[in-house]
């Protein structure tokens, strides 16, 4: 059994043009899998982290945990100060969102964190994830709600997750295009009025063979975009999983998971000058967890990996974990 916990490093202002192992090495582990009561003993992953709205000296951090054996999925959150990004406190309420239900978007079996908003007009956080059943559609994405109190974080409980009355809010069935069974990890990005949603898919030959796009004036109501995957796994990676989406300079820039087909989950980079086409994939060696000062067993497997610029320097989280065992 594999099991995955977080950890971060540090990247130069530069970092994108620069190979990593000119970064500073990889910081203790800032979230165990394991603890909580179960809920995460399996592994923790998909980092989304925010400046808290309602107070600029803290951070708060929404993740996502699985059970031994990965058959529930839930979520939970967590909080740093500004000033020390390596350091979080779990919320002893974790998890804020679990999943059990045979229903993949009402009250999920199996959930994992795509993306999380913050509407300061509403006050509210909206949570994107994934939903997971045993029955078509298979895989869709939801949304969540929660309102962010008066100090950002102590109003992000269970009983005050609401779950949008529209769900899903993008299906294999959404208008635009069919997408068999299978749509996840939806990464959201919001430009000029207009929410654009990168999303995995699944068909009954290939696995998360490419990114989609899909697009919505109001993040609820969304139309997938038809014409070719925006970015295609084939010939670096045997798959892509999930990936976020940011806009550096003048340039949108996409961290995602790629694994090659063989023992090893890694952290990849795409660029484009435009949301809609044009991405283009830089060296898989760009950011090669084996080439990291202190580089160990530890971080065999990096997955999930999520960039933040915090105080002017970047940060990248990850998912990392032995080849195998413990």
């Amino acid at each position: 059994m594999i099991k995955l916990i977080f950890c971060l490093m540090t990247l130069a202002p530069a970092a994108l043009a620069q190979d990593a192992a000119s970064s500073s090495p990889p910081k203790p582990r800032i979230i165990m899998h394991c603890g909580g009561g179960g809920w995460k003993d399996g592994q923790v992953q998909e980092p989304c982290i925010l400046v808290n709205p309602k107070d600029a000296s803290r951070l708060i951090m929404f993740y996502a945990g699985m059970t031994l054996g990965g058959k529930e999925g839930a979520l939970g959150k967590a909080w740093a100060n500004v000033s020390d990004p390596f350091t979080w406190h779990e919320d002893p309420s974790n998890p804020i969102l679990l999943g059990k239900s045979s229903d993949p978007l009402r009250e999920p079996r199996f959930t994992r964190l795509d993306s999380v908003v913050y509407q300061p007009a509403l006050e509210e956080y909206w949570i994107y994830y994934t939903g997971n059943s045993t029955t078509a559609p298979k895989e869709a994405l939801g949304l969540a709600t929660s309102p962010a109190g008066n100090d950002g974080y102590s109003g992000v409980v269970k009983e005050n997750i609401k779950q949008y009355a529209g769900n899903p809010v993008l299906s294999p069935r959404t208008p635009g295009r069919p997408d068999e069974n299978c749509v996840s990890q939806g990464a959201v990005f919001r430009e000029n009025g207009l929410w654009y949603l990168f999303y995995s898919y699944r068909t009954a030959r290939k696995t998360l063979p490419g990114i989609r796009l899909a697009t919505s004036r109001d993040g609820k109501h969304w139309k997938k975009v038809p014409g070719p995957d925006l970015l295609t796994a084939a010939p670096e990676q045997l798959y892509v999983e999930w990936h976020q989406v940011y806009k550096i300079g003048d340039r949108y820039v996409m961290f995602y998971e790629g694994y090659n087909g063989g023992t090893r989950w890694g952290a990849d980079v795409a660029t484009s000058s435009c949301l809609t086409g044009g991405w283009k994939k830089m060296p898989v060696g760009l950011i090669d967890q084996t080439r990291w000062p202190g580089y160990s067993d530890a971080l065999f497997h990096v997955a999930t990996p999520a960039l933040y610029n915090i105080n002017r320097k970047w940060y990248l989280y990850f998912q990392g974990a032995h080849s195998g065992g413990e």
